[in-house]
């Protein structure tokens, strides 16, 4: 197997998936604690979304360390979102 190949297939994982979406939460979250809007909350609501369902996709895996990891980095991209502050 080429290590191409193998580092597609490792990219396709569900922890690798959960990891990538939660990286993508904490994007969307800096964003809008830099930059607060109304668009960008709602664009942290899907990435929330997705995480937390990319998460509990990966539930099933059977490497722990990894998925307990990735449970981790969500709560504390959770706990970031009280850094949001959206003013009109």
């Amino acid at each position: 197997m080429s290590k191409r190949h193998f580092s597609s297939m490792q990219s396709n994982s569900p922890i690798s998936q959960a990891n990538n979406s939660v990286d993508r939460l904490h994007q969307s979250i800096s964003q809008a604690i830099s930059h607060p809007s109304e668009q960008l909350v709602e664009q942290v609501e899907n990435s929330l979304d997705h995480a937390e369902q990319a998460v509990e996709a990966a539930q099933g895996s059977e490497n722990t360390l990894a998925i307990q990891r990735t449970n981790e980095l969500l709560a504390d991209e959770i706990d970031r979102l009280k850094e949001i502050n959206v003013t009109d």
